[in-house]
């Protein structure tokens, strides 16, 4: 059913980028073998950051927070689409002070993640929140290239990295939630 929607939409998106829209670029694994492989460990198809409006994403940010000057509108409840970390990195230093959330310093972490994740997706649940989706495989890394071999990045280096963003996001940065969900990390601040 993926395979027949994707076939079918990529018409449409093709047509979206003559006119500054995206490009949905699409990349097999290495092999069948490995192509079971995945399916059989819970990895899907990483959806890749798109490009996005800077401006339109900042003032969505800047109205979800109620940080527009004489604003008199918030929600408690966004999240942006994925983005790739240097989309991200200037939306979450918008919020420059929410409790223990500090947007300065946390920006500056997830920009050290570059070129190691999938994508960062921020808003609010409340409070701030921020989603970090870390790939199956080193195609998946928001700065790959195709020149890169694709290989499946294994269980041990992920734990690895998943214990380097809990000491920063948790111990340095004081969130009080931090979760994972297969390769998909929450992390929230109260």
């Amino acid at each position: 059913m993926l395979r027949y929607c994707v076939a079918f939409l990529l018409p449409m998106l093709g047509a979206c980028s003559d006119g500054g829209g995206y490009v949905l670029e699409s990349k097999a694994p290495p092999s069948a073998a490995a192509a079971s492989a995945a399916s059989s460990s819970g990895a899907r198809d990483s959806v890749l950051p798109l490009e996005v409006d800077q401006q339109v994403a900042e003032t969505f940010v800047r109205i979800g927070f109620g940080l527009n000057k004489g604003q008199r509108f918030q929600s408690m409840e966004f999240l942006t689409p994925r983005l790739r970390t240097s989309q991200a990195v200037p939306l979450i230093s918008l919020v420059k002070q929410y409790n223990e959330f500090d947007g300065e310093r946390v920006s500056a972490a997830v920009e050290k993640l570059r070129g190691r994740v999938s994508g960062i997706e921020f808003g609010r649940e409340g409070s701030p929140v921020l989603y970090i989706e870390l790939p199956y495989w080193t195609h998946q890394r928001e700065e790959a290239t195709t020149a890169e071999t694709d290989a499946k990045i294994p269980e041990a280096e992920n734990d690895k990295f998943v214990a380097e963003l809990r000491q920063v996001f948790v111990d340095e940065l004081k969130a009080d939630e931090f979760s994972v969900n297969r390769r998909r990390i929450r992390v929230w601040w109260d």
